[in-house]
């Protein structure tokens, strides 16, 4: 006979297997639905294709007939490229779609190889600016490219007729105003949709191409490939890792988000972003599906997106005519340029949490950068980086300061706290009311030499963000083994394991900083303590270079400025004086020992049979008197 909690954990147990079962079916079950409705979009295309082919032979089936009979074999439609170039990007324009089918950003290059320029929606399944019917579809239709004389190499005009009855008409035109910031990655889009039919057609049911985009480089983090937009109040990011599901989320083939008004939508990489932006927001909704994208010799594929921006709501009768204009942006990340377009471009760079922190240090960086390459452009970043990192640690050297004397002052009380604890060692609670008591006698604070590491720790993340998508570190050299401070300084491999040296420097600096600090506290408050650079080393060994050329500074810098304390006149130990004539204001540590004698009392109390409630039920006013009548 099973006990009570044999039966327990067997009905546990059932309920988890029966959940996976569950969870399991309903997930197979959205994919099922969401592979449906991918046939379903397919099979409508090729209907309306069929319907308009039938159309044309039944209006001249004579023409249909000798067609057959002269081609059998289906005409391959020859595509036509169209570039519009700035000083820095070059718009491929195609008529298979009539969108851009990449851009070529001529100052930026592949991981590497500073002759490959990088090709934004290089290889997407439509090209940007596309009308399709959703995320899974492709734009097949082919239209015919118009050159506007009185605007030649600014603009390109592509019409179409869609085999539902649309006049279709795109133009592309760059930026007047090159000066403006980020008008070199900037083109205007205009697309007009006429209803040539008799029936009414809805327009919603297309979609604009925003654009693919995918790691672009076989260790970039899987997390920063994602798909973003502004519906009217605030943005969201979604990552393609979203995709995958896992214990609370669904594995799912697209996603789509409904936009109260649609100001802004793309997909983005670590490094760069395609975005596009509606000059007259509408209410909209943004579909995204996953695809794999492939490197040599990597057998796991990392996830690429690709994303559709939902036409308006609108219903066009016959001979009526519908009008969008859009700003198509195909560049960097560059958060100093991007914040100077707008709050709503600038918002592109995701810092997240630390937002606050990670825009300041971008733009203290930027102007200690003006300043260097003034006087030289040789290591002008990496040179950049150790200045802003000891602009920061000389900001908070007084708290550091501080902070280290009231280490060492912790440290010459270790002898009385030795003593409580063989005195009170049957009695924890008693002996930590004493220590309590002892820190407020000497006015000494043992969360004071913490106070540093807890302020380091935002401007650590800070840091880790921005540099997350600084692509203004992409192939800047520093220091001669290191070529690139966007990507790990590797100088060569042992069994196959990167040999990173910024890191492995980091990891020395910080135990020799940790040498020279006093020792306070418990074993194994200093054995966690000296387990924390080996936490940054695994954090910070295949991340970009310039992450660990922060750590390794301020870590040199903190050896230095404790050394320079080491010289200074050590703390004494003295009581703390009492002011009588002050007005007592209770300290946290003496609020500290007020809750710990509370709970000590409270819990003799119980040891006593006795109720435990402490609050203080004395009356503080007369009774009232009853009240009488008349």
């Amino acid at each position: 006979m099973y006990d009570k909690k044999t039966w327990v954990v067997i009905t546990l147990c059932s309920l988890i297997i029966g959940y996976s079962f569950y969870d399991s079916s309903k997930k197979a079950g959205i994919l099922a639905e969401q592979r449906a409705e991918q046939a379903r979009i397919e099979a409508f295309n090729k209907k309306a294709t069929d319907e308009a082919q039938a159309k044309v032979a039944a209006e001249n089936p004579a023409a249909v007939v000798e067609a057959e009979k002269a081609t059998p074999a289906p005409v391959v439609v020859a595509e036509n490229i169209i570039a519009l170039d700035t000083t820095e990007v070059s718009f491929v324009l195609t008529n298979k779609g009539g969108g851009v089918k990449h851009a070529v950003l001529k100052n930026e290059y592949e991981i590497g190889d500073k002759k490959i320029p990088i090709h934004i929606n290089q290889g997407g399944a439509n090209p940007v600016g596309a009308l399709t019917r959703g995320a899974f579809t492709t734009d097949a239709l082919v239209y015919e490219y118009k050159a506007d004389q009185s605007n030649s190499g600014k603009s390109a005009v592509f019409v179409a007729k869609s085999p539902e009855g649309l006049l279709i008409k795109k133009i592309y035109s760059i930026q007047e105003d090159q000066s403006a910031p980020g008008a070199a990655y900037l083109l205007n889009f205009d697309v007009i949709i006429e209803n040539d039919l008799d029936t009414p057609i809805a327009l919603n049911q297309w979609t604009l191409a925003l654009g693919s985009t995918g790691p672009i480089h076989a260790k970039e983090w899987p997390d920063q490939t994602t798909f973003f937009f502004h519906d009217g109040s605030s943005y969201d990011y979604v990552a393609a890792t979203k995709f995958a599901g896992g214990w609370i989320s669904d594995e799912k083939l697209s996603d789509e988000r409904q936009l109260a008004a649609a100001k802004l939508a793309g997909v983005c990489d670590q490094f760069f972003t395609i975005a596009l932006q509606p000059k007259a927001p509408f209410a909209s909704s943004v579909i995204a599906s996953t695809y794999d994208v492939r490197f040599p010799n990597v057998e796991k594929p990392l996830k690429g997106l690709s994303s559709h921006l939902r036409m308006p709501t609108v219903t066009l009768a016959k001979g009526e005519q519908n009008k969008n204009s859009f700003q198509i942006y195909m560049g960097p990340k560059d958060n100093n340029m991007l914040r100077k377009m707008g709050s709503e471009w600038g918002e592109i760079m995701n810092y997240g949490w630390f937002s606050p922190i990670s825009r300041l240090l971008n733009w203290t960086l930027h102007w200690i950068h003006a300043a260097i390459s003034k006087m030289s452009d040789v290591w002008s970043w990496g040179i950049s980086i150790v200045i802003l990192t000891l602009v920061v640690r000389t900001a908070i050297w007084p708290l550091y300061n501080k902070s280290n004397r009231s280490m060492k002052r912790m440290a010459k009380l270790k002898p009385e706290m030795d003593k409580l604890k063989e005195k009170y060692s049957a009695d924890p609670a008693k002996m930590n009311q004493e220590v309590m008591k002892m820190y407020k006698k000497y006015g000494v604070n043992p969360i004071g030499g913490c106070l540093p590491m807890l302020l380091q720790i935002p401007i650590f993340f800070g840091f880790y963000r921005m540099l997350q998508y600084a692509v203004e570190l992409r192939h800047e050299p520093f220091l001669g083994w290191v070529t690139d401070l966007s990507q790990p300084d590797t100088i060569g491999y042992f069994m196959g394991f990167p040999i990173n040296i910024l890191p492995i420097i980091m990891t020395f600096t910080s135990f020799a900083q940790m040498a020279m600090m006093p020792k306070t506290g418990d074993k194994m408050q200093q054995r966690l303590m000296m387990f924390m650079p080996f936490m940054f080393l695994i954090f910070c060994y295949s991340f970009a270079s310039a992450l660990a050329l922060y750590w390794t500074t301020q870590n040199i810098f903190t050896i230095f400025q404790t050394w320079i304390t080491a010289k200074m006149p050590e703390p004494k130990l003295v009581e703390k004086p009492v002011d009588p004539t002050k007005p007592k204001k209770k300290t946290f540590m003496e609020k500290m020992m007020e809750k710990q004698e509370e709970l000590q009392r409270a819990q003799a109390a119980k040891a006593r049979g006795e109720s435990s409630d402490m609050r203080d039920v004395t009356p503080t006013k007369k009774p009232r008197p009853p009240k009488t009548g008349g």
